[in-house]
């Protein structure tokens, strides 16, 4: 496997400026993409969604509300206008049930589920509707942010990863076959907790956003090899020009950070390693959480076909495409 892996990142050709350039199998003529970790603002619209889309080879999107008014972005994102945008636009959007919810940002509700019985309640409602294919994003474990030139600001967010409210909504996913999709920095206290609820709910697929809380391969291999419906996306991952991101040191450079590519865009070896290893397991996400990153829309797909280029052909479409819409398919409404 090593000496194939070896001659796909020698087949790959460098541009001028020293990034990877695009592969044939990965052009968007002969790939599509999925993109699975995409953010839904109340100022988003689906015909701008869809431009972007369409210009960058990218056949379908999941939207997931952020219930958030933030001063540029124009009121808050919502399931509904997800869900809306699903049945206008058959095949192109795939609402999940949002988990940024201003609601759930105090630690006591995480702790009592009883005192959010109502997003409970509210989540299982749409779920058995049957327009609505996953859970998440539920920020658990973020650094702060200041992103200034946007007017956005995040706050640091502390919450367990094995809280009892986390247990509910894992038995829900497991309950509609939906996966569950959280944000955790994989350091080693949040590491032990997401460990305590995959033990707990073997039967619900979860996704670790940003390349498992962005471990380190050897850490990722480990967790994928015991649990085998933990998956792990690749949301915002990818090197591009602009500032910062989760494929840098972003927002706050901690020794538990573990990066997929070097600066001129070459995966790093035992990263490439363990995307072959593990195929089935990887999902791709633009992470467009605030409407001015749509700006970036195209460049971020365009270096995640720079990654996928040094991929195997097998490996490039199960990560682009073929393993969210294994996930879609697997939807029950009960």
């Amino acid at each position: 496997m090593r000496a194939v892996i070896a001659a796909v990142v020698m087949a790959v050709s460098l541009s001028v400026s020293g990034c990877v350039s695009i592969a044939e199998h990965a052009k968007p003529e002969r790939l599509p993409i999925i993109d699975f970790h995409t953010h839904l603002n109340g100022d988003m619209e689906a015909k701008r969604l869809l431009e972007l889309m369409d210009r960058a080879g990218v056949r379908t999107m999941v939207l997931m509300a952020r219930y958030y008014a933030n001063p540029k972005d124009a009121g808050y994102g919502s399931d509904m206008q997800a869900a809306d945008f699903a049945r206008t636009h058959k095949g192109r959007f795939v609402p999940f049930v949002a988990g940024q919810r201003g609601e759930l940002g105090r630690l006591a509700r995480w702790e009592d589920p009883e005192s959010a019985s109502w997003y409970l309640r509210e989540s299982e409602d749409k779920l058995r509707s049957g327009e609505f294919f996953g859970l998440g994003e539920y920020i658990l474990y973020h650094h702060a942010y200041d992103l200034a030139g946007w007017g956005q600001l995040g706050g640091e967010v502390r919450l367990p990863a094995d809280s009892p409210l986390m247990h509910r909504i894992a038995a829900l996913g497991a309950k509609y076959a939906v996966p569950v999709l959280f944000h955790l920095e994989a350091e080693p206290e949040q590491t032990q907790q997401a460990v305590r609820l995959f033990e707990a709910h073997p039967e619900t697929t979860f996704i670790w956003a940003h390349n498992c809380g962005r471990a380190s391969a050897d850490q990722i291999r480990h967790l994928l090899g015991r649990f085998p419906r933990v998956m792990c996306d690749l949301g915002g991952m990818m090197v591009t020009s602009e500032r910062g991101g989760y494929g840098r040191y972003w927002p706050k450079h901690t020794p538990y950070i573990h990066l997929v590519q070097a600066d001129d865009g070459k995966v790093y070896a035992e990263m490439l390693q363990l995307f072959e290893d593990f195929s089935g397991r990887f999902l791709l996400g633009t992470d467009t959480a605030h409407t001015p990153a749509l700006r970036s829309f195209e460049e971020r797909i365009h270096a995640f076909r720079q990654m996928l280029s040094q991929m195997t052909q097998a490996t490039a479409r199960r990560i682009a495409y073929e393993n969210a819409e294994r996930l879609f398919a697997s939807r029950r409404v009960q």
